[in-house]
């Protein structure tokens, strides 16, 4: 039996309600290909529906890829019959589990344990506290996410959030090979809507939040949120992990308690204790902060480095997750103190008194949370440094502009990623609700030059401040008119901490 009839005769027969066994079955098969100008002899072309591909460019790329060598094509979408091509309308979200018998076929092997984070903000930080305490536990750990893709603590540049379904399962397989015993995986709203992560084995699932964003794709906050609930929906779920605390916990608990599988739900919170962990005495101070954690099983004192109220939220989220896969909280937490979560989230530069923040937050809610978090801990005054990306979400520019005057005594507005928009357009939207008052105060400057924005954060800002440059986080570029330029603002913020001649000024003393 080739590989490819042995995928067929499976499980996937009954997902494509027992589809016949393509004439093309039997010959040999070297893999699956989702992009026509890469396939080769051998290769199985998968042409699945693009935004804007219509029944022309579909026909194109299977007739190249037929061309090429292909010995067949899996299709979504309905073209006229032809021997070499299988017509799946539900191709999409089984790809994952053809991607996954396929690999299995070739060399059976045990996979590692998935954990999987989805929410608006979180994802990125929870997914890498997960990996880095599973790892001081001993255990080989890869993480999949915004901010590097690999085993910890050798990661490689990612192309999105969540990979698509071929390469998530090729790198999955990979990992396990090399003796990954469990993967921490950001699921975006894209990734599950589009099923990517279709046919990944997740056993334990969080919630972090949710709040606006990608509604020029999701085109409202409801479509949003039933995306991210579709993480509960998983067959092999085991744990649901959710925060109590979100306006929309109550919708991802009932995903969850409609599985079928009936996977045991944990709720935290830092304000009800009600919730299976909850958390009292909580401290901060420019080391980072310190909380009690309450839960079944006892009261323990947790220290952890990261600042922010909403970073107690994330280490809670990755404790808790941590506890599912078998680990007692007794030797999680010892652990804590020695985290330090992903590049570009709330990242510490510090210098002579003053805190640098590189944070990726780029919705309302991400920067507010950042800022509001913040003043837990500046001594004098909080700088909002912020643009937004060109070519997406226009309703929430003046929003973030709004967050940021709310929250900050310094505001800031800069470029992010124009891409192919016009700055100044974005620029009027991000202003589009203030007044002329509010323009030509004292404490709001615009500076379109991104880097000479930093410059003068860094030249003004004073001892007892604190520098929030958001937006961008990990990216190392700053992409216009389409054109990706490089661009870090780490790298930028202690380049002009070092142009800068003299000690920062300080606040007379009160």
């Amino acid at each position: 039996m080739s590989t490819l009839q042995y995928i067929w005769t499976g499980e996937i027969a009954s997902i494509t309600a027992n589809a016949s066994l393509p004439k093309w079955a039997n010959d040999t098969f070297s893999g699956f290909q989702l992009d026509s100008r890469q396939v080769q002899s051998g290769d199985i072309f998968i042409a699945l529906q693009g935004i804007n591909n219509d029944l022309e460019k579909t026909q194109h790329y299977i007739n190249s890829a037929l061309e090429k060598g292909a010995i067949g094509v899996l299709t979504e979408v309905q073209i006229p019959a032809h021997e070499n091509v299988l017509y799946l309308p539900q191709l999409r979200q089984i790809l994952g589990l053809l991607q996954q018998y396929f690999l299995q076929a070739k060399a059976p092997l045990d996979l590692a344990q998935v954990v999987a984070v989805t929410g608006t903000n979180g994802k990125t930080t929870v997914s890498r506290l997960i990996a880095e305490l599973l790892t001081m536990l001993g255990q080989a750990t890869a993480v999949m996410g915004t901010t590097g893709n690999g085993i910890l603590p050798n990661l490689q540049a990612s192309t999105h959030t969540t990979l698509d379904a071929l390469h998530l399962q090729q790198s999955f397989y990979d990992y396990s090979l090399q003796g990954a015993r469990y993967l921490a995986l950001e699921a975006s709203s894209h990734g599950l809507e589009q099923g990517r992560l279709a046919g990944m084995p997740i056993a334990v699932a969080t919630f972090t939040n949710l709040s606006r964003d990608h509604l020029d794709y999701h085109k409202t906050l409801e479509n949003y949120a039933e995306a991210k609930a579709m993480l509960f929906d998983f067959p092999s779920l085991k744990h649901a992990v959710i925060h109590q605390d979100d306006d929309f916990a109550s919708l991802m608990v009932e995903h969850a308690k409609n599985n079928p599988v009936q996977p045991k739900i944990a709720t935290y919170s830092m304000r009800h204790d009600d919730a299976d962990y909850h958390l009292s005495n909580v401290q901060f101070s420019l080391d980072g902060a310190s909380f009690t954690l309450q839960c079944a099983s006892g009261e323990y004192q947790v220290n952890s480095p990261l600042l922010g109220r909403f970073n107690v939220e994330n280490v809670l989220a990755a404790i808790i997750c941590v506890e599912k896969l078998g680990y007692a909280l007794a030797d999680i937490m010892p652990l804590v103190a020695n985290l330090k979560g992903a590049p570009g989230r709330m990242q510490v530069i510090a210098d002579q008194g003053r805190l640098f923040i590189v944070d990726y937050a780029h919705t309302p809610d991400a920067l507010a949370q950042v800022l509001q978090s913040l003043k837990a801990h500046v001594e004098h005054q909080l700088w909002a440094v912020y643009g937004c990306g060109g070519d997406r979400d226009r309703g929430k520019r003046p929003e973030m502009t709004q967050a940021a005057i709310d929250c900050a005594d310094q505001v800031l507005m800069t470029t992010d990623n124009p891409r192919t928009e016009d700055p100044l357009q974005i620029f009027a939207d991000m202003k589009a609700n203030l007044s002329e008052q509010m323009v030509n105060a004292e404490n709001f400057h615009e500076i379109h030059d991104r880097r000479e924005a930093i410059k003068f954060a860094v030249r003004q800002a004073k001892q007892g401040d604190i520098v929030v440059i958001a937006g961008k986080g990990h990216e190392n570029y700053q992409e216009i008119d389409g054109v990706r330029h490089w661009f870090d603002d780490v790298v930028e913020v202690e380049s002009a901490i070092q142009a800068q001649p003299h000690q920062p000024q300080s606040y007379p003393a009160e």
